[in-house]
């Protein structure tokens, strides 16, 4: 009775947030080939499918989880990802106050060679959850944890946590510096700084996640975290990072209670005072209400374009790429695969990219650890997509139904001196054409060429204008 009881909660809830987002919110977002991208040294745009990785180290004693290897290598041998966000841990780098390890940042560097020899680009994240160990989560030392000697109850959903007396004053006093602890985000800052100081200039790393998911569950919270204290926190972070490092790209994301879940940020505009062109990433996470209340996907794409429609905003506002810092769900039902393939419909027509969460876990992830075999859900996020693009104005998807995938971009030969490699690279999944594919130049003329070592078309354009590429069954 008791289950049942919670079920129909659930869906109340439910219904009565469809409700208010009806009355509040638009749901509607449009493709955006203007969007900003990312781009490669090269000068391309950089199209990013990848995973968290190293969740794991979230309990590890020595803060890197169970991933060797192999494990980074299946990911471009096995399937064709290009990227992974990694997280590090702020109680990793500076276990005692002001004294860095040195040895934990050797070891962060030893996977980061992996990923350079599996030819994955890396986003180093700093990673918060729960603000601490001591409250089931991660990210401060244990000297960094002032939480006033209020109590603490391990709630179960974990997020719960985040509403515990012990958790909300650690927090309090982590980002109100009013409260007399604003040594404790100058701590983070200079942690921060030092991993990008030893690990910035790595062959694989190009950007930083400068702190995942802000949160902090108390009214001063819900109503002023982004504008009152994580916007200057941000500029701050910004600001020290670019005294180390002129050329990393700096990731940036909003709260986590809202925004998550498709409603709007007030989180303001940044700057990067770098030489050159700015290199700010807007990198949200998507977790639907559906999901948070229900624990299921309701198969209908209301809270996604929701989501999208609130980010499509602030991504103009901030004139800024954004790519998705984290979305994923457990299982690999008929609903779960249909709400991976939705986010990634959307994905492709307003981000510049994805990393799904996460690849260390059994439930949620794509690798079963204990088999030694793919679950269902990774021929979903294993799809076709331009990795790099020579040109601009790019418009891309990919059909699962007709398996139909068709690039459009813009080429002249203005933009050709701003480029040292005028190849479009297309990643095309072996298990997407069993039984061959064909290509198509529909507008414009172009060279191409395949490479089975890669998996990838080469596209060489041969004409000014508009060029369309299909790929189609055979």
């Amino acid at each position: 009775m008791k289950n049942k009881t919670v079920k129909i909660s659930g869906v109340l809830v439910l219904i009565a947030t469809i409700i208010y987002i009806y009355i509040n919110y638009r749901t509607t977002y449009s493709e955006d080939p203007d969007r900003p991208f990312i781009h490669a040294e090269d000068g391309r745009i950089m199209i990013l499918h990848g995973f968290n990785v190293l969740s794991s180290g979230k309990s590890h004693p020595l803060r890197v989880g169970h991933l060797q290897k192999d494990d980074f290598l299946r990911l471009t041998e096995n399937w064709g990802f290009n990227a992974v966000r990694l997280l590090i841990f702020w109680d990793g780098i500076e276990p005692e106050k002001g004294k860095y390890d040195y040895k934990y940042i050797a070891r962060i560097k030893e996977r980061l060679d992996w990923c350079e020899e599996a030819g994955l680009k890396v986003i180093l994240d700093m990673h918060q959850d729960l603000y601490s160990v001591r409250f089931g989560g991660d990210c401060a030392p244990e000297w960094a944890v002032i939480d006033d000697n209020k109590p603490f109850e391990m709630q179960n959903p974990w997020e719960m946590n985040y509403f515990q007396p012990a958790v909300k004053a650690a927090l309090t006093n982590f980002w109100n510096p009013e409260k007399g602890h604003p040594e404790l985000r100058d701590h983070f800052i200079s942690a921060m700084a030092e991993a990008v100081k030893y690990l910035g200039n790595h062959k694989a790393v190009i950007g930083i996640d400068i702190f995942n998911e802000p949160t902090l569950a108390t009214p001063d919270g819900f109503f002023n975290l982004e504008e009152k204290f994580l916007t200057p926190f941000y500029q701050k972070a910004i600001d020290k990072i670019r005294t180390i490092n002129n050329n990393i790209w700096i990731f940036f994301e909003p709260t986590a209670f809202g925004p998550n879940q498709g409603f709007y940020s007030d989180l303001e505009k940044l700057t990067d005072p770098r030489k050159g062109e700015q290199r700010l990433v807007y990198y949200p996470h998507l977790y639907t209400p559906d999901l948070d209340i229900n624990g299921k996907y309701m198969e209908n794409t209301f809270f996604i374009d929701l989501w999208a429609h609130s980010r499509q905003v602030e991504y103009k506002k901030y004139n800024t790429p954004m790519l998705i810092g984290e979305f994923g769900l457990g299982g690999n039902d008929k609903t779960a695969l249909s709400f991976v393939e939705e986010v990634m419909q959307m994905s492709d027509k307003i981000t510049g990219g994805w990393f799904y969460w996460d690849y260390d876990g059994q439930n949620w992830g794509i690798w079963d650890y204990k088999n030694k075999k793919s679950f269902p859900k990774a021929k979903v996020l294993d799809r076709p997509y331009p990795r790099m693009i020579a040109g601009y104005k790019p418009k891309f998807s990919f059909n699962p139904e007709t398996k139909i995938f068709t690039l459009e971009m813009e080429w002249n030969n203005n933009i050709k001196p701003k480029l040292t490699n005028n190849i479009t690279e297309i990643y095309i999944p072996v298990h997407t054409w069993p039984s061959g594919w064909k290509v198509l130049i529909t507008e414009g003329k172009a060279d191409w060429h395949y490479k089975d070592i890669t998996r990838c078309l080469y596209i060489t354009p041969r004409t000014e204008g508009k060029i369309k590429i299909t790929v189609e069954p055979k």
